[in-house]
């Protein structure tokens, strides 16, 4: 039996002024302390025994903080017709609009047991193993990255165009579960690893890389580019040609994260450790299909403006990011210029 929340007027948050989505959590606890904080022990009297996890077996300072974000994030209060949450985004005038939608979505939470299909620093691929549906959800950087097989018990929300975890969830090692998408992706994990073995040299070639490519991500290309050769050698050409034609253009349509990546490359002789990017997250796999992928670093792989392979340095071969040498003085003025962005990006 787990004792209700001690009043407070602070439960130990820091204060954010500007609300992004690692902030936002931790905003709206500082919101909630501030106009609820005297009164928690009555909002526990009064909807405690609704929380759908009271039962949870769990240390009392988790379980309160899994309390707190049910009470602030899904609770609906009767005299506001609102969550904590969603008060909190009414109330903030200065909230970007994207933002608020975003928080406003949060009550929409999936409570269930989900398998880890793939993971890959803090974004995972996860299937709810009630209903079977796969969602993309990203983990906050605090927590260490799950590996694939995992049985996670507890609750998601929609943010925008993934999803993320709320409060307390429960980490389970499992026996092998024989599900058609782990076994899909542990396979394509495993291709990409390949991929990533590319030998590289301090003056490696577009074309020499692109050669050692499989064959379906160079159609991708050239289907994004609108590239049309039949033999494989003459659709790296085409695809060379019109990086180095538009580079400008191209760079300057793409998103700001993978902009300053390739501005941490570039500042480092346009190749660096890839351990370098971790502030930059890559959710690559290896069947493209017509997916265009949205993190920074597979946005620039998948559209040839960044390689990963390995670079022996001494008697040590490391994993690195590359950026073409051919490309690399038009990304310069790219990403000084402001050139016209084309519906290719």
């Amino acid at each position: 039996m787990h004792a209700p929340p001690a009043n407070r007027r602070r439960w130990g948050f820091e204060v954010f002024t500007v609300i992004t989505e690692e902030t936002m959590s931790q905003a709206i606890f500082d919101y909630a302390t501030e106009k609820y904080g005297d009164r928690v022990e009555e909002l526990y009297q009064r909807f405690g025994a609704e929380f759908p996890e009271k039962d949870w077996n769990i240390p009392d300072d988790a379980w309160e903080k899994n309390y707190l974000c049910w009470l602030f994030f899904e609770k609906v209060l009767p005299e506001t017709g609102m969550t904590i949450a969603e008060e909190f985004a009414e109330a903030s005038k200065d909230m970007a609009p994207r933002m608020k939608q975003n928080i406003l979505q949060m009550r929409n939470m999936i409570r269930s047991n989900f398998a880890v299909i793939s993971g890959k620093g803090q974004s995972l691929k996860i299937k709810d193993l009630e209903d079977q549906n796969v969602y993309a959800v990203t983990l906050p950087r605090e927590v260490p990255s799950i590996p694939p097989n995992k049985l996670l018990t507890g609750r998601i929300h929609p943010f925008g165009d993934h999803y993320r975890f709320i409060g307390i969830f429960l980490i389970k090692t499992t026996p092998l579960i024989l599900d058609p998408e782990i076994l899909k992706n542990a396979y394509e994990t495993e291709q990409v690893k390949r991929s990533e073995s590319i030998q590289l040299r301090k003056g490696s070639t577009f074309q020499s890389v692109l050669n050692k490519y499989p064959s379906h991500w160079i159609d991708w290309m050239c289907t994004h580019y609108r590239i049309k050769e039949r033999l494989k050698k003459d659709k790296i050409r085409k695809i060379e040609n019109k990086l180095t034609a538009e580079i400008e253009i191209i760079v300057n349509g793409l998103s700001e994260q993978s902009k300053d990546a390739l501005r941490l490359c570039l500042a480092h002789g346009g190749f660096v450790k890839y351990g370098m990017l971790k502030d930059f997250d890559d959710d690559i796999g290896f069947f493209w299909d017509e997916e265009k992928y949205k993190s920074p670093i597979a946005e620039l792989r998948q559209k040839g403006l960044l390689f990963v392979g390995k670079m022996g340095f001494g008697d040590r071969n490391y994993k690195i990011a590359f950026v073409p040498g051919e490309l690399r003085d038009g990304m310069r003025s790219g990403l000084s210029s402001r050139a016209t962005q084309t519906i290719l990006g």
